[in-house]
């Protein structure tokens, strides 16, 4: 004994890493095939989560893109009528990336024959041009005005003007008004040099005009109303902290800072709706190289557990079961980074320059090599991660488990009369292997979640939810002479022609007419207080009202009677939340009051409501004053007309009741609702009837849809992109689970067949299957994917959209996915169980 134990302690340690890895290296030469599926799965896993992270942060740049557009500008926050010193306060502060000047200064009235709808002019300085207007443009020919008679427009504006095909150089006879403080807005006329135009989402008549032109005005960026300061920070997340600093720091004179103070919350929500959304797709990324590494591994127990009864221990398994996974991502992960790069830089931006020539290929796709190196790390810890749990099953099991061992997870069988029967055995075969069923099911449900979730997504930001969710009307014609001639150019018999087109679903007309209210301090005493106290009236209240008590009729405090239909007064209603009475309303008897400026607070809503109101109708055949009762006070977004008056609120009141006071009235614009939303037949017939009446302007959400054309086919392409591919990596997890599962089960095939089943009746069994999976797997994605999908439509909603569930296009997925399923098992058994039933009963032996 003795002698042995020092036997013992003379004993060499032996280095067996280079056993393990020629043994690894020639187990993986002799599984050329399951390596190839290996690296197969973390090839198209590469792939997939390369250019999904591609496609995800192109879609959101270019939804974000389109936002900056349709704001005209892209800046962060702005000071109303800033002074010089406040604007080298600004430039100079640490956080602050640009802030540039801009003024508004004069109005285009008309062009020939065409009144305008307001086409405002302004200068802005090289600093708000250069990096706060170019990049909200999708279009700029020409360039900015230099000389005093130098003029750029939108091409809204020029459309408006009749302008089709706008030329550089054209000339632009015009009439226009100055917006300074002595001008009283009088018109002067002028012929501009056009020197540029440009393109944005903003529908708006705007136009640019020189510092030469701004100087001639006599507009000064403090004038109310007329100047602001764009300031854009280097971190666009900012508080309301933030604000109040920069605005204890400007020392403000009856002036205010817009900004959003939810913006960092805003941010919060979004990042965490994304966040979720990328997470869900990993997870199914990671899905599929388990899946694919846990069969291949579960297929070679037997043959691990012949290295055990050789002497490997467990340790150097599962190390020679890592290395291979190494292997498999050396080959599997730069072949899909390339793969990934092929499809983002060159199939993907072929397909958009195909749908739209216009769009460059560059501008398409975020080629970020941070996007590769993070889809390439993904894959790679996937891989190892993956391999852990198949690792351990195969280091723990012994020996003897080990050649015993058949997958399936189900143990021996018996096979009762009962279990025979087609449906039972259906039922149980998918739960027999609890965890494959387990990830087959996390594997679709995961994927219908993504697919669910992103499909939502992609139709809140679809172009023509926006302009649905934001715009009131198909299209709207205003009679632009509603303050000047007043000439009855939108008459009933049009109206009448409008209403007969088919696909007219809705008209409703507003009729507007100047009211003359004396002072009441009963009815607005409170409301003129508050409003002489904001920055909106830099006049004295004193002196106006002691005007106001000698001239009832003077110019600062008239008003407009507004008389609206019974559609106009069903979306009033809704908007006042169905505060009105209907028959009160049509008789006359009630109105409601519109302040000029934002929504009154509770104090002067209750100061107003309820209490009668004397008016006379200014320029009207009847005489006497009138008096109705103020039912309810709404904002100015609740009034239907367009053109406004003075200080004192307009009143809303019945069409009916309008006509019993004006005999005739006058119709300042109508606006249409179409059966179907974005009708091209429908609005070309409208548009037709309007042709000869250049003083009538158009609005039509159809117009909008087309300036959003770029942009709109863009998130298409790249939002379904993300869909099928969501899809698709949803069929192959699937159909790799499939696989497996056939050829785990030959044995079991065989001694069914063995016993009488035949195998027209094992296909059945099969397809069954899959369908179950299929149908549990889009109920469940359905049940957890409504309430992911609302929670993360809620986090994104920039528009106000409202939530609908696009039931078409997911049942189309399902659809597909449920006959991916029924067929793909029978295919699979068909193309792998040939053999004879001994040969297959003898398999893995």
């Amino acid at each position: 004994m003795e002698r042995f134990a020092a036997a013992g302690e003379k004993m060499i340690k032996v280095d067996s890493r280079k056993t393990v890895a020629e043994v690894a290296a020639i187990t993986y030469r002799a599984k050329r095939k399951r390596n190839f599926i290996a690296i197969t799965a973390i090839v198209l896993t590469t792939l997939l989560t390369a250019v999904i992270l591609a496609l995800g942060i192109s879609y959101w740049n270019t939804v974000t893109l389109r936002s900056v557009r349709m704001n005209g500008m892209d800046y962060d926050m702005e000071l109303t009528e800033p002074r010089e010193d406040q604007v080298a306060a600004i430039r100079a502060m640490e956080g602050v990336k640009a802030a540039g000047i801009s003024i508004k200064c004069a109005i285009l009235e008309s062009y020939g024959d065409w009144e305008l709808d307001k086409t405002q002019l302004y200068w802005v300085d090289r600093t708000c041009w250069e990096q706060q207007c170019i990049p909200a443009l999708e279009l700029f020919q020409g360039d900015y005005p230099e000389k005093e008679e130098e003029l750029m427009l939108s091409v809204t504006a020029l459309a408006a003007m009749g302008i089709e095909d706008p030329v550089i150089g054209m000339e632009l006879p015009v009439e226009y008004s100055v917006l300074g403080l002595d001008s009283m807005e009088e018109r002067q006329k002028k012929t501009f040099l056009l020197s540029g135009y440009y393109k944005d989402y903003t529908g708006r008549q705007k136009g640019y005009v020189s510092e030469c032109f701004l100087e001639e005005t006599g507009v000064k960026q403090t004038d109310l109303t007329r100047g602001t300061l764009k300031i854009s920070l280097r971190n666009p997340l900012f508080t309301e902290k933030d604000i109040m600093r920069i605005q204890s720091a400007l020392g403000l004179d009856r002036q205010i800072i817009r900004a959003d103070s939810d913006t960092i919350v805003n941010f919060c929500k979004t990042a965490a709706a994304l966040a979720g959304l990328l997470l869900m797709i990993l997870a199914a990324g990671y899905l599929f190289i388990y899946n694919t590494l846990y069969i291949s591994i579960s297929k070679d127990i037997r043959y691990y557990g012949q290295l055990k009864t050789i002497g490997m221990t467990s340790v150097q398994l599962k190390g020679l079961i890592y290395r291979q996974a190494l292997w498999n991502a050396a080959v599997g992960i730069p072949v899909g980074l390339a793969a990934g790069m092929i499809l983002a830089d060159g199939v993907i931006p072929g397909i958009l320059h195909i749908v739209n020539p216009i769009l460059e290929r560059e501008e398409i796709i975020a080629q970020q090599p941070w996007i590769y190196g993070l889809a390439g790390m993904f894959a790679l810890l996937t891989n190892l991660t993956a391999s852990m749990k198949p690792a351990k099953i195969a280091g723990e099991c012994s020996p003897v488990e080990a050649i015993r061992y058949i997958g399936g997870g189900g143990g021996k069988k018996k096979f009762r009369q009962e279990s025979s029967l087609i449906f039972s055995m259906v039922w149980r075969n998918l739960f027999r292997d609890k965890k494959q069923a387990a990830v087959i099911f996390l594997s679709f449900v995961i994927a219908g979640i993504n697919f669910l979730t992103v499909n939502v997504v992609i139709r809140q930001n679809d172009a023509r939810s926006v302009l649905n969710a934001s715009w009131g009307y198909d299209i709207r014609f205003k009679n632009e002479t509603t303050l000047k001639e007043k000439l009855p150019l939108i008459t009933e018999e049009i109206i009448e022609q409008v209403r007969g087109i088919p696909g007219v679903k809705e008209i409703r007309t507003v009729s507007s007419a100047e009211i003359i209210v004396p002072l009441q301090e009963q009815v607005f005493g409170s409301y003129y207080r508050v409003l002489y106290q904001s920055r909106y009236s830099p006049g004295s209240y004193d002196k106006d009202m002691a005007i106001y008590r000698e001239q009832p009729d003077y110019y600062l405090f008239r008003a407009r009677l507004i008389g609206i239909d019974r559609a106009g007064f069903t979306r009033l209603n809704a908007a006042l939340e169905n505060v009105l009475e209907k028959d009160a309303f049509e008789a006359g008897e009630i109105a409601v009051a519109i302040p000029i400026l934002g929504e009154p607070d509770s104090g002067q809503k209750e100061s107003i409501r309820g209490k009668t109101v004397v008016f006379s109708v200014a320029d009207a055949g009847t005489n006497g004053e009138h008096e109705i009762c103020i039912a309810e006070v709404g904002a100015v977004t609740d009034n239907p007309a367009f053109f406004g008056s003075g200080y004192t609120p307009d009143l809303i009141v019945s069409q009916n009741y309008a006509q019993k006071l004006l005999g005739n009235t006058f119709t300042e614009l109508v606006e249409v609702d179409y059966e179907s939303p974005f009708s091209t037949d429908t609005e070309r017939k409208i548009k037709e009837i309007f042709a000869g009446l250049p003083q009538v302007s158009c609005e039509s959400k159809m117009d909008r849809y087309h300036e959003m054309e770029i942009t709109e086919t863009r998130i298409k392409v790249l939002g379904n992109c993300i869909g099928i591919l969501m899809v698709f990596l949803a069929m192959m997890n699937y159909t790799n689970m499939m696989i497996a599962g056939v050829q785990n089960r030959a044995r079991e095939f065989a001694a069914l067949e063995s016993v009488g089943m035949t195998a027209k009746q094992i296909r059945k069994v099969l397809m069954l299957e899959g369908c179950s999976y299929a149908i549990l797997s889009a109920a469940a994605s359905c049940l957890a994917g409504i309430p992911i999908s609302l929670a993360v439509f809620r986090n994104l909603n920039r528009y106000g959209v409202p939530y609908s569930f696009p039931w078409l296009s997911n049942l189309m997925v399902f659809g597909g996915i449920l006959i991916l399923c029924a067929v793909a098992p029978v295919i699979i058994f068909g193309k792998t169980q040939k053999g004879s039933i001994i040969e297959r009963l003898r398999e893995n032996e």
